[in-house]
This record gives C-alpha cells, structure tokens and sequence, in this order.
C-alpha cells in the first residue's frame, strides 16, 4: 500500500511540476512579446529624434576642432571613432525602420487599410504634431481619420505589432513552441 502512496505522489508532484514548468514558460513568452512590443514602440517614439541625431552628428575632425588644433590631435582619437561608430548604426537602424514602415505601409494599401499606416505616420513620424499631447494627437487623429478614439488606439496597436514582426522576424512571432 504504501508505494502505491508513493508512486500516487510522485504522479502528482511531476504533474504539478509539469504544469508550473508550463506557466513559467507561457509568462516568459509573454514577457518577450511585451518586450518587443515596447522596443518597436520606442523605436517608433524616438524615430524622429534618431533622424536628428544622425543629421546632426559631428563625426569629422574638422567638425569638432579647428585646423590649428588638428596637428595635435591624433586623427584615430577615440572620441571621434565613437561617434562615428554611434552615427553608422543609427542610419543602419534608421535605414531598417523605413524599410519596414514602406513595407506596413504598401501591406496596408494592398489591404485597402491605408487609414491604419496613417495612424502611425501621424502619431509618430509627422515632425509637426512633435509636441502634441499624447491624448490630444489621439483625438486630433480620430477627427482627421473620421473614426473613434479607440479605432486610432487598437490601429496603432496592430500596426505596432506589425511593424514588431517587421523589424525582428521570426523573434517578433507570437510562436508558442
């Protein structure tokens, strides 16, 4: 009788251990997608800013000092190497995000949902609506697109998950493996 007790706990215990292996793996896989969500979503917040920087970036000695300096200054300094370095990879991730905001974007007039890309090009790649309030540029984009206030909201957030897929492949799938 009491291995038959035995073998019922172990039963019961590798049950529960199984289930909350399960769990623990369904909340990371949640968590990742939320992560992923929120990079695309900063990337797409911070979209205008990176343009600025690349732009703006003084990557060339003569930029940063005059001539008459320059003779002092090792050509190889490290300063300069690091914005150089810095101003590549914003134009790789610049490049990479309007790659992926054309394709979103020719997906979503093939679909005959053009209104959906223009959420995102209004939220946040429009330079003039840079300083409207959050709840304000919803509104303003709901009256613009003649919807809801939800619609631009549940819009966004699709085309965010979208552009998600877009810009990390397989990563940005919601696989449950």
């Amino acid at each position: 009788m009491r291995k038959k007790n035995t073998a019922k706990t172990y039963d019961i215990a590798k049950a529960a251990a199984a289930e909350a292996l399960k769990e623990f793996k369904d909340e990371e896989r949640q968590q990742i997608r939320r992560t992923r969500y929120h990079n695309t979503e900063l990337l797409l917040k911070k979209y205008l800013s990176l343009l600025d920087h690349y732009e703006n970036a003084k990557d060339k000695v003569s930029d940063i000092i005059s001539v008459e300096d320059l003779e002092e200054l090792d050509v190889d300094d490290v300063i300069i190497k690091a914005i150089k370095r810095s101003r590549v990879r914003t134009l790789i991730m610049i490049t990479q995000i309007d790659t992926c905001l054309n394709i979103l974007r020719l997906k979503q007039a093939s679909k005959g949902q053009p209104e959906k890309y223009e959420v995102i090009y209004c939220l946040y790649l429009d330079r003039a609506r840079r300083d409207i309030a959050w709840g304000e540029l919803i509104e303003a984009v709901a009256h613009e697109l003649n919807c809801s206030t939800d619609s631009v909201r549940r819009w966004k957030n699709e085309m965010v998950r979208e552009l998600s897929i877009l810009l990390f492949g397989v990563d940005g799938l919601r696989l449950d493996i």
